[in-house]
């Protein structure tokens, strides 16, 4: 393959920061660093991800029994403190394969900086897209019905949805049924002050704007280090706006979002990517290949630590 000498001081991208072995730890701590799917999981537990098919195992928060009656003489009953644990296993795995044309090279080596920006974070967008589907997918599948659908509460007595029927939302609704999920949380002794998370839609947006939440902040004030997270709390959450809720047109013929809510205590997830390499002598191409084999696994460990709903946004009147 033809060398190019490049402004940048790089021959070619055997030459550039993208042929080294540890290029791929910048993807992956893009991820760690910049996501919010470390926010709304726990990763603090988990070991390195080192291969597929690892298992990671993960102890469970001790858990007392009730208080019991006392009766004069009686012997006494023991509450057993157990040690359960859940095993997290690494077994999805996902590879990217990029090809640069011998006839790109030259131009990417030359403004390499402003190149690999623009890669980097192509690269970020990819690995988190599937990343998110996979995780909030875990949740949705694995939410306990104590914190979900129409009989959510200590008494069953919460209607947050279901297929089928979805909640109807409004702006002079919206604080009821967010007050439905945090009720939900805390009748199961999962609420933290400061550390519940909730994902929406951006279509929530024109809806907080016309709700009792309305204010120049809501409406157009985004966080700028994590992307999606906001400043504010609503409703004691941190609220992540994301493209990627699971969304459905229900049976109904309504437009209907799975919102999640929760604590970040719930779910243990863990990701890496544990093979990279720049091909550069590929007899079927006139080029070089990057390739990365990213994996990852996530699992629900504390069920009604996290609260789901099934909504669809009203239409609004002009």
């Amino acid at each position: 393959m033809a060398i190019f000498q490049s402004a940048s001081g790089f021959n070619g991208m055997e030459a550039s920061p993208l042929a080294r072995v540890e290029y791929s730890d910048k993807i992956i701590s893009k991820v760690y660093e910049e996501d919010w799917l470390p926010r709304i999981t726990n990763t603090e537990l988990i070991a390195p991800v080192m291969e597929c098919a690892q298992k990671i195992q993960i102890m469970h928060a001790p858990e007392v029994g009730p208080m019991r009656s006392y009766q004069k003489n009686q012997q006494l009953v023991p509450n057993t403190v157990g040690t359960t644990a859940r095993c997290l296993t690494i077994c999805n795995a996902a590879y990217q394969d990029i090809k640069f044309d011998i006839t790109d090279v030259k131009q990417a080596c030359d403004r390499w900086p402003a190149y690999e920006e623009k890669l980097l974070e192509s690269m970020y967008q990819s690995t988190v897209t599937t990343l998110r589907r996979f995780v909030l997918g875990r949740m949705i599948a694995q939410v306990s019905p104590k914190t979900s659908l129409t009989g959510a509460g200590l008494n069953h007595d919460i209607n947050l949805g279901q297929p089928g029927a979805p909640v109807h939302v409004t702006p002079e609704n919206l604080v009821i049924h967010l007050g439905n999920l945090q009720r939900a949380l805390i009748e199961q002794n999962r609420w933290d002050d400061g550390e519940m998370f909730i994902i929406v839609p951006p279509i929530l947006r024109t809806y907080l704007a016309m709700s009792p939440y309305s204010n120049a902040d809501w409406s157009c004030k985004c966080g700028s280090i994590i992307s999606g997270m906001w400043d504010h709390d609503l409703f004691g959450f941190t609220p992540i706006e994301s493209i990627h809720v699971p969304v459905r047109m229900d049976a109904s013929g309504a437009l209907s979002f799975y919102i999640l809510a929760g604590s970040k205590k719930a779910t243990a997830y863990a990701s890496n990517i544990i093979e990279s390499r720049l091909v550069t002598t590929d007899p079927n191409t006139f080029g070089v290949r990057y390739q990365y084999l990213l994996v990852w696994g996530a699992e629900v460990i504390y069920d009604d630590a996290i609260a789901m709903a099934y909504w669809t946004f009203d239409s609004l009147t002009y």
